[in-house]
């Protein structure tokens, strides 16, 4: 009953396991291992892995498929997702999605939540600032550097406005000298390279705004249309095809709005994408600017876990809870 027709997964990086003690990031990458895995299990669970265009012909045909489906997408575009997680998947013969920025493959964004860990990691001690504000952070120990992280995490995406969030972050890594651009460049994928590995039927590219905003927050839907259609017209433009799916950044419930979805619909995409947990069935087509994704996250990188995924009965909970608490 819970586990629906199909289910759509979220992946950002993969990547050979770190020994560094200091990982706050960790919760976006897995193991080549675990990738390959989770691939043969939920094979072995009855599910066949399709593309999200196949996905949404499923969910809209009137017989139902004899199996169950399965999506792969990467948010970003990193490099490893084509140096680590495609010859496993190129082997095992299944499709994927990458969502990719447009300034991030245009190497000419920042890496915020990157940065931030690679800043906390090398010093003592740091600062960022704001207008006239100056928020400084112990990182002295290894749990103070964790909790540092989160509070100015916190910070960057609850106190600072979204349209000043970038320069805090640009400002903080000029000062401590570090290369933001040359970070970009060394962990994303050019518009080139993204072209020549979509040339396998394998590969779909969609979109995933230009400078990875949260959108919920922008002040006014012009903005959000702004943010969504550079990234739509740069795809057009450098990859000469219009991409059809998008992923919202973060994902989550605050944000996303009903702003973005009417956003998505104006813009002729086909379907939207959060990060909130959830399989898919018919009904999911009600609203197809917000469908669910599971997380693959690093932190829970165990057969288990992706068994609990598949029942959907934890997402179901999740959302019941989330109901009631909103009536009471």
């Amino acid at each position: 009953m819970t586990a629906g027709d199909g289910v759509i997964f979220t992946l950002h990086r993969v990547l050979p396991p770190s020994d560094r003690t200091f990982q706050p990031n960790k919760l976006l990458e897995v193991t080549p291992e675990f990738l390959r895995e989770t691939v043969k299990q939920v094979r072995a669970s009855g599910y066949e892995f399709v593309s999200l265009d196949v996905a949404l012909e499923r969910l809209r045909a009137d017989e139902k498929s004899a199996s169950k489906f399965a999506v792969l997408t990467f948010d970003d575009g990193y490099k490893d997702n084509r140096d680590v997680a495609y010859p496993i998947l190129k082997e095992l013969g299944v499709p994927f999605t990458i969502f990719i920025s447009s300034e991030y493959s245009n190497h000419n964004s920042e890496l915020w939540w990157i940065i931030l860990e690679q800043l906390i990691a090398e010093n003592t001690s740091v600062s960022l600032r704001y207008g006239e504000r100056q928020f400084t952070y112990d990182c002295s120990s290894l749990d103070l550097k964790e909790a540092a992280f989160e509070a100015s995490r916190c910070m960057l995406i609850s106190e600072v406005p979204e349209t000043a969030q970038r320069d805090v972050v640009r400002e903080a890594a000029e000062r401590y000298g570090h290369d933001w651009r040359a970070l970009c460049q060394e962990l994303i994928l050019s518009f080139e390279e993204l072209k020549e590995l979509a040339e396998d039927p394998l590969v779909s590219l969609g979109a995933h705004t230009d400078t990875h905003p949260m959108l919920a927050r922008l002040s006014t839907e012009e903005e959000i249309r702004r943010h969504i259609q550079a990234g739509q017209e740069e795809m057009v433009a450098r990859l000469g095809k219009k991409p059809t799916m998008l992923a919202y950044p973060y994902g989550f419930a605050e944000a996303v709005d009903a702003r973005c979805e009417a956003v998505a619909e104006e813009l002729g995409f086909e379907a939207a994408v959060t990060t909130q947990p959830g399989t898919l069935c018919a009904k999911s087509l009600e609203r197809p600017y917000h469908l669910p994704r599971v997380s693959l996250n690093g932190l829970h990188q165990n057969q288990r876990m992706v068994d609990v995924y598949l029942t959907g009965a934890a997402f179901a909970a999740y959302h019941a809870v989330k109901r009631a608490r909103s009536w009471l």
